[in-house]
């Protein structure tokens, strides 16, 4: 499942190793709802174990309550690592960088992108509550995630609908029992507040926040939680908190199926063995996926199915430095030899060895369930063929519901506890002003959804890049760079309708 990540960094990344232990530190934090007391300083250590360079950073360890509104409840241990500043140092900046959590390892791979901040700040991420090394989520690990590659997409046949609901409710089943009792508490209001808990074990009076795709959602909670303690906060690549766990299911499969339809065009134009035209190269691929929902084809250790054949065929929203091997291994698949195509699946879900670590793309399905079916509105079982039928007019392919495309619907339809709305209620009152950015041509994170995040900052200011980028800064040129650093490290408020030209 690939939610809300840049598209091209979410394959890199889902071939990287499990995350490692991180030090054992400790401070406190946190003592009301809605409130965390002043914390001893984290005891910084040198990062060891994990699976990217990280000479020079820190790890630790920040102890906040499991349950803000009952002390007894016991504490969890958020996993923190910093980038201290390189030059006159003006304070700390908290990164959160999106969908799947596993800050930690997000900021020691990509801290040098963030240079022109790092002088002036040091820079700081977290693995959020349920992911990497904070009380991780691992029902996605091993034979439970195995099976539901192995069942057909699709809950429209009776048969098919019957298999999977089974295999997901195996793994909601396993998300409940290893959980530690966090689901219930697992949302962005308690991400928010332990963000607070580290704002004060920081020795900051206000946060200073650069947040991204779904941590734009966990800045605007945070800014209604504790509107008094923001600081200088930029969210990119805005999104909606009030989507519905359907609408955002949409949208992502939007995004699948542009890809898919470019990967087609591409295929066509230089030369494709899977057909002349479009038309021809469609036919063939969904040809193959419905073949293989009744004949699986060998691959390797297990056989390959169509869940495991709709992994793969995610790699088309990679660009186009990942479709020529994508065609190469569709058409060792259409002739007969699964293999290929299956070890791409695996490359694309994270799977090593028989398990699915934390980091890979399949292997953050907990946390990002665990956050999105406790947030937002989802609907119910009986209401799962209905919604699919709506997916498949986007997306033939993308639109069944899959373990890898569309797999928070019927996991938050089974979910064991309720939706908390707090976790979607956005409404900064606070001073502050609040940069929103959004690509225009980013599907995964419309503009429409930028804008509507922003009005519901009251004070929030949009600017807009035009280019298709999941996540404008820095990537995005010296326009937006200009902008978010000028505001991070001067207070520069950009004007109301500020744009910055695609590069």
């Amino acid at each position: 499942m690939l939610i809300l990540q840049s598209p091209r960094s979410s394959l890199v990344l889902s071939m990287v190793a499990a995350l490692g232990l991180l030090p054992a530190t400790a401070a406190v934090a946190g003592t009301t709802a809605g409130t965390a007391a002043v914390a001893p300083a984290i005891s910084w250590e040198a990062c060891t174990g994990l699976p990217v360079p990280a000479a020079g950073l820190d790890c630790g360890k920040l102890t906040v309550p499991l349950d803000y509104g009952n002390s007894r409840a016991g504490t969890v241990d958020v996993a923190v690592i910093r980038a201290k500043a390189t030059g006159t140092r003006t304070g700390s900046l908290v990164m959160n960088f999106g969908g799947g959590g596993n800050g930690v390892i997000k900021l020691a791979a990509g801290h040098q992108m963030y240079a022109a901040l790092r002088e002036h700040y040091d820079l700081v991420s977290f693995d959020p509550r349920g992911s990497g090394g904070t009380s991780p989520l691992t029902c996605a690990s091993g034979a439970v995630a195995d099976r539901l590659f192995t069942v057909n997409p699709g809950v429209r046949n009776p048969a098919d609908r019957k298999a999977f609901l089974r295999a997901t409710a195996d793994f909601v089943r396993t998300c409940e029992k290893e959980g530690g009792g966090i689901l219930p508490h697992a949302g962005m209001g308690d991400t928010a507040r332990d963000m607070d808990g580290l704002r004060a074990a920081l020795g900051e009076n206000k946060l200073n926040y650069y947040g991204m795709s779904l941590g734009s959602v966990l800045g605007g909670v945070y800014a209604t939680l504790h509107p008094q303690r923001v600081g200088r906060m930029v969210l990119d690549a805005g999104l909606n908190p009030r989507q519905s766990v359907v609408e955002v299911v949409k949208q992502l499969t939007r995004t699948s199926q542009l890809g898919y339809e470019r990967f087609l065009a591409w295929c066509v134009r230089k030369g494709c063995d899977l057909g002349k035209d479009t038309k021809e190269v469609n036919g063939a691929i969904e040809g193959l996926v419905e073949r293989l929902k009744s004949k699986p084809l060998k691959g390797g250790d297990r056989p390959l199915g169509a869940s495991a054949a709709i992994a793969a065929l995610q790699a088309v929203v990679g660009g186009e430095p990942y479709w020529q091997e994508l065609e190469a291994r569709l058409a060792q698949a259409i002739k007969g030899d699964g293999d290929p195509l299956l070890k791409l699946a695996d490359a694309m879900t994270g799977r090593q060895d028989g398990t699915y670590p934390l980091f890979g793309v399949f292997g953050s399905a907990p946390y990002n369930s665990a956050v999105y079916c406790r947030d937002r509105d989802r609907p119910a079982v009986r209401d799962l063929p209905r919604v699919e039928a709506e997916l498949t007019r986007i997306s033939p392919i993308f639109g069944q519901l899959s373990p890898m495309t569309a797999f928070l619907i019927p996991t938050c339809a089974q979910w064991p506890v309720p939706v908390d709305p707090e976790g979607r209620t956005v409404g900064h009152t606070g001073p502050a002003p609040i940069v929103v950015i959004s690509s225009e041509q980013d599907t995964a994170a419309p503009t429409k959804e930028a804008a509507s995040l922003s009005r519901q900052l009251t004070n929030g200011v949009l600017v807009t890049y035009g280019g298709d980028l999941h996540g404008a800064y820095p990537a995005g040129g010296p326009c937006i760079s200009g902008i978010v650093e000028d505001y991070m490290v001067t207070g520069k408020v950009p004007a109301k309708g500020t744009s910055c030209p695609a590069t």
